[in-house]
């Protein structure tokens, strides 16, 4: 099989597809209209009224974001389409087929690129507290519509208030939601004869100005319980009361508020979920459109070409869902470009050898790999982990840069080894072990003598054959993988454990003692931890050999 590198010339469609039309998606769409890119943009569900304070909008800038829907209605590069459920996706960047469906039936457009606006929502959390809601008892949220109102802000105001807030027993919370309640708390100090008290777990103030909002409120007289467990709540006949015990005055507290405002957790949009079906993108662990992995960040999915913005990826506040639109801009032209784009493959598929068995297409984390009547690996969006590689039955796929063949003959390098020295064949991701490795010898670490690094694209790539066939070369063998959750591809690390229990189960066959293999995880900057890895393989071999 030819698996020279050629340069292949592609059209891609311009048209990127924009889904939810929340104000992170119509940002999205007029920044990309703006860079002459024309936009399908799909509403995911009816509009709704849009909380600012949730946003954290100034208030100077209120007017300027409700004006995007006005500039969005009237620019003719952006299609809104109805409301509408997107149920299906074919093809690869640069030319996606997307189905969507509403009251009017089904809709197909063609895309370049896609980019997720999803909104998050607020959860009330009083029940946490054993409180129900009334009047007395209301969430964040519904206190932010209450100072909005001028009328129920006076309200406020008629005698004097005791507003009690209680964050961060229910969960862990976020700066964003501290710095509602902050200015929540800042708006009630204000007022003539009212008091705030802040019953908090852990005050977050990890965000720009928010140390500094703390302090004004405090200085102005609200009043703040920093406690280990969650207060005693009562609610007798509307009658409201909070109780702790202080460990310093050795006494209970009581306060009686006129009003309690319980914490609310902002979770993910209940149609991601959906989406990441229709999509095949990765969910994060709370329902947000991008898992917890270093490589994705700022806005990239586990797909090439499908990108995620503001609430669909995190909870965030308006101006940061705006640097989420810039980044996603700059990635959306470096994709599609002007519409044409010169390629080389990452991969190559044999078609002789090819069975079309889809192996290679279920394990790909990308979502790279069609078929006809054979597999076919877009090289847009493939990214050259080598997991299809490893995986497929028939060896009917090899890497363009990391071919069977270099990777056999760096492990047979092993055998020139000193004798002297225990040979060891160190298999290393070029994103972590790799790095870490050539760190540790730039900074003249420890290292063992008869050390052979390899270099793998992923961690994925390493086959049972790669480790068996060391093994004959070498006395040693380490798999080095990047940690659980920061792999570029994902899943290559879970495919080389994989890998390595079941040639545990190969060695102890054979009567071959397990300990000449072992596998770890690094990161990159882990210099220091490749040179104790390797040095404790030697160690371990010398004792074996005695």
């Amino acid at each position: 099989m030819n698996t020279t590198q050629q340069m292949e010339k592609l059209t891609l469609a311009t048209q990127v597809a924009v889904i939810g039309a929340g104000y992170a998606g119509l940002k999205t769409a007029a920044r990309l209209s703006a860079n002459g890119y024309p936009v399908i943009l799909a509403p995911q569900h009816k509009d709704k009224n849009t909380n600012f304070a949730m946003l954290d909008v100034p208030e100077t800038e209120t007017d300027q974001v409700k004006a995007l829907e006005t500039e969005i209605s009237n620019n003719k590069n952006v299609e809104v389409l109805p409301v509408c459920t997107l149920v299906e996706t074919a093809g690869m960047p640069g030319d996606f087929t997307l189905t969507f469906r509403s009251a009017d039936g089904v809709l197909k457009k063609t895309a370049g690129a896609v980019v997720v606006a999803t909104d998050t929502a607020a959860s009330p959390l009083n029940q946490i507290y054993g409180l129900t809601p009334s009047d007395r008892v209301v969430s964040v949220s519904e206190f932010e519509t209450l100072l909005a109102d001028d009328a129920q802000k006076k309200s406020l105001q008629d005698g004097k208030k005791i507003v009690a807030f209680l964050v961060g027993f229910a969960q862990e919370g976020s700066p964003l939601l501290m710095k509602r309640v902050l200015k929540c708390v800042s708006d009630i100090v204000a007022m003539d004869d009212c008091t705030a008290y802040v019953y908090a777990n852990n005050i977050k103030v990890g965000d720009d100005g928010l140390e500094r909002l703390y302090t004004q409120c405090r200085d102005k007289g609200a009043v703040y319980f920093k406690l280990q467990q969650a207060p005693t709540v009562s609610q007798e006949n509307d009658n409201l009361a909070i109780r702790f015990h202080d460990p310093v005055i050795r006494s209970d507290i009581e306060t009686t508020p006129d009003i309690i405002v319980c914490e609310e957790s902002i979770i993910a949009d209940e149609l991601n979920l959906s989406l990441a079906e229709a999509l095949r993108v990765d969910v994060g662990p709370v329902g947000f459109l991008q898992t917890e992995n270093v490589h994705r960040l700022p806005v990239e999915s586990n797909r090439e070409g499908i990108f995620v913005v503001g609430p669909a990826r995190d909870v965030q506040d308006l101006s940061r869902s705006w640097m989420d639109v810039d980044n996603v801009m700059l990635r959306v032209k470096q994709l599609i470009g002007d519409g044409e784009k010169t390629v080389t493959a990452k991969a190559v598929v044999d078609r002789e050898k090819c069975v079309t068995c889809l192996t290679c297409f279920r394990c790909c984390p990308h979502g790279a790999i069609s078929w006809d009547d054979k597999a076919v690996i877009s090289p847009v969006a493939c990214q050259g982990c080598g997991i299809c590689a490893s995986e497929c039955p028939m060896d009917a796929i090899q890497l363009v840069d990391f071919t069977d063949t270099e990777i056999t003959d760096r492990i047979q390098e092993a055998a020139s080894a000193s004798a002297d020295s225990p040979k060891i064949v160190a298999f290393c991701c070029q994103n972590s072990a790799y790095e870490a490795g050539m760190a540790a010898k730039a900074f003249d670490y420890a290292l063992p003598a008869g050390l052979q690094m390899v270099q793998v694209p992923c961690a994925g790539k390493i086959d049972i054959h790669y480790i068996l066939n060391a093994l004959i070369e070498a006395d040693g063998v380490l798999v080095l993988a990047c940690h659980t959750g920061n792999c570029k591809s994902e899943v290559g690390n879970t495919y080389a454990n994989w890998r390595i229990n079941e040639t545990y189960k190969k060695l102890e066959q054979v009567g071959v003692d397990k300990d000449c293999l072992k596998f770890a995880t690094l990161a990159s900057n882990m210099a220091i931890d490749f040179s104790r890895i390797t040095v404790e393989m030697e160690t371990k071999i010398r004792e074996m050999k005695k």
